[in-house]
């Protein structure tokens, strides 16, 4: 039985179900919008091109959001339970038969549950919540987001990257300086910068063997990164989506979700995601390697560009724990922080 709401109209031999837009809809698009936007029910003759199953589970209409015609796929109350996985198929089926933009009205779903959605790519509203349109460049949510708390001078990103070398149990102190660049990819001047970089923050001391410079730490493992966390930044500069052209892959290594997956127990995301240094990122775009993408449903892949290079640190394939917790820390979902405290856990400093 369908709602109340609705009512059947016959329209040149189509059954056609119009809906009375849910009023919280209405509200919410007037509130982000400054006026009220006509929603139209969906021509049955367009509506019908979805499949049954689809049908069955959501009622379709038609709204100008942000100067774009954008179908909205209502949720119906008798339309059962999805994952963001299967929502994200769904809406796929929905845009590929329909041919147009297309955004699901959901009628409610918890913060970490919108959370999903959003890094699987799925466009969606939650009246009063939420407004996610990655094809206009629209996320609204129904707060600020929670601010990283308060922290000091963040080192650069050879800095950071030298010291995660050291946190993870690379020979770093005691060597020369020029043997560490080499091993980070950096030049010997970088190597210098980041020595005194690293020394004023109090984190290790330069010190000379002859004609040399090493470093020496005075404090070890949990407690050196426990110093060091307020300066410590996400490597992530940018996310975005990809697809990869060639048979044979160059190696990357798995980051966000993905990686996060393979350290502790929680779902990945439909598309996997990897991380790439961002001078590497570039070159494989222009040697052809992969081609960027507009939205998830063109891609096979996320990527993320690093301020340092990921393939430096670990010998497997995939990013290492720290980095990892740095990228992920300040996210709002709770079932994330979890695993990330886990995984912390289970770091041998």
């Amino acid at each position: 039985m369908h709602d109340k709401p609705l009512r059947f109209i016959v329209h040149r031999g189509y059954i056609v179900v119009a809906m009375k837009t849910p009023p919280a809809l209405e509200a919410y698009l007037a509130e982000i919008l400054g006026v009220a936007p006509t929603v139209r029910s969906l021509s049955a003759s367009e509506a019908n091109r979805a499949p049954l199953f689809v049908r069955s589970a959501y009622n379709f209409a038609e709204v100008t959001l942000f100067g774009q015609r954008v179908i909205l796929g209502v949720r119906r109350d008798d339309g059962g339970e999805s994952t963001p996985g299967e929502y994200a198929k769904q809406i796929a089926v929905i845009r590929s038969a329909l041919g147009a933009r297309v955004a699901l009205v959901l009628p409610r779903a918890a913060p970490y549950f919108r959370n999903r959605l959003v890094r699987q790519g799925v466009p969606f509203l939650v009246p009063g919540r939420q407004m996610f349109l990655p094809f206009l460049a629209v996320d609204l949510r129904e707060r600020e987001p929670r601010l990283p708390k308060e922290r000091g001078p963040s080192l650069s990103a050879p800095a950071q990257a030298l010291l995660l070398l050291h946190l993870l149990g690379h020979a770093v102190a005691g060597r020369p300086l020029k043997e560490v660049a080499s091993d980070l990819g950096y030049s010997n001047m970088t190597l210098t910068n980041v020595a005194n970089e690293l020394e004023r923050l109090n984190l290790c001391e330069v010190v000379r063997d002859g004609r040399t410079r090493q470093l020496a730490f005075a404090q070890r493992g949990a407690d050196l990164w426990r110093r060091a966390l307020d300066h410590l930044t996400s490597p992530v500069r940018a996310r975005r989506w990809i697809r990869r052209t060639k048979t044979k892959h160059p190696k990357l290594l798995a980051a966000g979700m993905t990686a996060l997956e393979r350290y502790a127990e929680i779902a990945d995301d439909r598309l996997p995601t990897f991380a790439l240094w961002q001078h590497e990122y570039r070159r494989r775009l222009e040697r052809g390697d992969m081609v960027g993408c507009e939205s998830a449903d063109e891609a096979d892949a996320a990527v993320e560009s690093w301020t340092y290079d990921p393939t430096r640190l670990v010998d497997g394939d995939c990013v290492d724990r720290l980095s990892l917790y740095l990228a992920l820390r300040d996210t709002t979902d709770e079932r994330v922080q979890k695993e990330l405290k886990r995984m912390l856990g289970e770091v041998k400093w």
